[in-house]
């Protein structure tokens, strides 16, 4: 055949194998196939691993950190052209439970450009109240257009005897966005210096101080510790002074009356409101 075919799908003998022991597409060499697919690990030995989901938690990162950019990758089965060919891509409804002000995506410029054998899908997460409370999700359905048909499915991995991969939906891509707070369990070793747990508490101390989820999992031993504890409730309460003398305290939950409640400390740490 004089044509020059490049096969995107990384596992290509897993492709076949499965196609033949299990009802899943089969690549006809007279179309062209997209798909969504991301690598989720490699092997030593050459083993891939491959994955249609992207997770995210904006948990510990800086207030100042309002939006995140993630791409989903959609890979080509089939001939390489000279030419831009577009891509069709739209928000599946009925799967996706992220608001619309929670993403931005420009739907309507997507394409497998010339001489590649891949696209990109770019969308801007937010920083919502929304994903305060649970994850949202947002994900997206590739469709048939003149160019291109769609790989629905095909094996996670590329090793062709691994019994453990399942099979994956190549027409979608899954997006989970989250910033949902929990008490830790070490914070009972923080209390009587930061206060009562909160959400609000927990997420204004590890952007202050930029804790993150594994200092206060692996407590003790790193960044937080007992010997620390005082220098931090020190430093925590002056910020807080700080921004209560300027006029711009921070605010904890409300009160009994549904009045704003200023973030207060145990006493030997208080802040004067």
């Amino acid at each position: 055949m004089k044509n020059k075919w490049i096969l995107a799908a990384m596992g290509l003998s897993a492709l076949f194998v499965s196609c033949q022991q299990e009802k899943i597409d089969a690549y006809e060499m007279d179309e062209s196939k997209i798909y969504f697919q991301t690598h989720s690990f490699s092997g030593a030995n050459g083993a891939e691993g491959y994955s249609t989901t992207t997770s995210f938690s904006f948990m510990s990162y800086p207030l100042s950190f309002q939006d995140v950019v993630f791409r989903g990758t959609v890979q080509l089965l089939g001939e390489v052209k000279d030419y831009d060919r577009s891509i069709r891509v739209v928000v599946d409804e009925e799967e996706t439970t992220m608001a619309p002000e929670g993403y931005e995506i420009d739907l309507d410029t997507l394409k497998i450009k010339a001489g590649t054998n891949k696209g990109e899908v770019g969308v801007r997460f937010f920083r919502t109240e929304s994903i305060l409370e649970k994850p949202d999700t947002l994900v997206l359905r590739l469709e048939e257009n003149e160019h291109f048909h769609v790989l629905q499915t095909y094996k996670s991995s590329n090793v062709w005897d691994n019994t453990t991969a399942g099979n994956l939906d190549g027409s979608r891509y899954t997006f989970v966005i989250s910033e949902v707070y929990t008490r830790p369990n070490s914070w009972s070793q923080v209390q009587a210096y930061f206060g009562d747990w909160s959400r609000v508490r927990h997420s204004f101390i590890d952007s202050f101080f930029g804790f993150s989820k594994n200092d206060w999992d692996f407590w003790g031993s790193g960044t937080m510790s007992a010997g620390k504890m005082p220098f931090y409730a020190r430093e925590l309460q002056k910020e807080l002074q700080r921004r209560a003398d300027a006029g711009e305290p921070v605010y904890d939950g409300v009160d009994e009356e549904g009045n704003p409640r200023p973030m207060q400390l145990p006493p030997a740490y208080r802040v004067n409101y």
